[in-house]
């Protein structure tokens, strides 16, 4: 008989992956934690590969688990499919996918290709009665029968014709010898970067886009959140890197941070505003609305900063957003003045409904850089990572990584 994956652990992948945890898989599938992990477990050691691991929003499909996740996903259409069929047969809808298992199928196959249970048994090397109780729970399950006795045998309905078709189906997907376990060429596994607030983020869309080109079975995941949330997800290991500004250095001990190139801090508006047509002075701009990252954030210090070092109260802050492009859409579709960060290249090549405040701010610097786990070595995916962004800031950006 030869190898194939179990049609249970067919099922126990599938609900991992689209529940993105074990414990709400269990719920899903009405099993205990310990039997689904044992069984994602027992996949595993078959194939000899990770199928999940720990990441940001749970447990997620390694490269290999996608792989085989979408071939369990196609053995579960292929048996509600059958269902439907044999309904559309019988007029009677069987219960087969919580269920059905490999010796049921082998035993329908079996008695169709020999004629009999008895010579079905010595087909497969299992005991008649066996045969007999599989053709049984399988008849229960599509709740009508499978075979007519005859003189010469027993004759198949079209139901069990139908059951032997779905056996060759499943075999398609879930056999062992169709499923491709060669080491992968190249940088397999996954990269996940969070995303501060605002800075960087142009940076890594250029290099996954690259990553993407280059290494097709590495999987990329971007992550956007605030500082906490996101040094907390790198503590934990969901993470591999955090991009933005630099907190030089970082509160954790166990994280160190990478320094790539600096930004600094803008005031920029629409360009109808009229903070635009006069001379004005960060005291002038206390009473505008403002556009300014959440409080805790380098920017928000800033802003408080800004406006404490001419004796002001820093204002009311009217919108808090962490995706820069929507603090651009924001500032543009409105009357407030945003804080933003941004490089030399970006501040020359705004958009054209944005306009840099005329006022020159004091100590605007901030550093960009990368956040990660302090260990005696990187991993390779992240040292390839590291090394574009490198190129990218020498580069200015500007040059093409394809």
């Amino acid at each position: 008989m030869q190898s194939r994956l179990s049609l249970k652990q067919a099922r126990v992948i599938e609900a991992v992956a689209i529940a993105r945890g074990f414990d709400e898989a269990s719920r899903i599938l009405n099993m205990s934690q310990p039997v689904v992990s044992r069984t994602v477990a027992s996949a595993e050691n078959l194939l000899g590969a990770t199928l999940f691991q720990r990441g940001w929003s749970g447990t997620e499909p390694t490269v290999w688990g996608d792989t085989i996740l979408q071939r369990c996903s196609a053995a579960l259409k292929h048996i509600a499919r059958a269902e439907a069929d044999i309904v559309a047969i019988g007029n009677t809808r069987p219960n087969l996918t919580p269920f059905l298992r490999w010796h049921h199928l082998d035993a329908v196959s079996a008695v169709i290709r020999f004629g009999s249970a008895s010579a079905a048994s010595v087909h497969l090397g299992m005991a008649q009665p066996a045969i007999s109780r599989s053709l049984s729970a399988i008849s229960e399950y599509c709740r009508q029968s499978l075979f007519e006795r005859r003189r010469n045998g027993l004759e198949a309905s079209p139901q069990a014709r139908r059951l032997a078709a779905l056996r060759d189906e499943l075999l398609q997907e879930l056999s062992l010898d169709n499923i491709d376990l060669e080491p992968r060429r190249g940088l397999v596994g996954r990269l996940a970067v969070g995303m501060l607030p605002f800075s960087g983020q142009d940076l890594v869309a250029r290099a996954f886009g690259y990553l993407t080109n280059r290494y097709p079975h590495l999987r990329l995941i971007a992550v956007p959140g605030s500082y906490n949330m996101l040094t907390e997800a790198l503590r934990r290991g969901e993470i591999d890197c955090m991009i933005g500004i630099l907190r030089s250095p970082t509160p954790f001990p166990e994280l160190e941070e990478i320094f790539l190139y600096n930004e600094r801090f803008t005031l920029v508006a629409r360009q109808a505003h009229p903070c635009h047509a006069r001379g004005v002075t960060i005291s002038d701009l206390q009473k505008e609305r403002w556009i300014v990252a959440p409080h805790g954030t380098p920017v928000r210090s800033y802003f408080g900063r800004l406006f404490e070092s001419v004796g002001a109260v820093p204002p009311a802050q009217t919108c808090e957003i962490l995706s820069f492009s929507n603090a651009e859409q924001v500032i543009i579709n409105s009357n407030s003045i945003g804080l933003l960060s941004y490089s030399d290249q970006h501040i020359a090549s705004l958009p054209p409904s944005l306009k840099k405040v005329n006022i020159d701010l004091p100590d605007s610097e901030t550093p960009i850089g990368l956040t990660v786990k302090r260990t005696e070595g990187s991993s390779e995916i992240l040292e390839i990572f590291t090394g574009l962004l490198r190129n990218l800031c020498s580069q200015g950006g500007s040059t093409p990584l394809i």
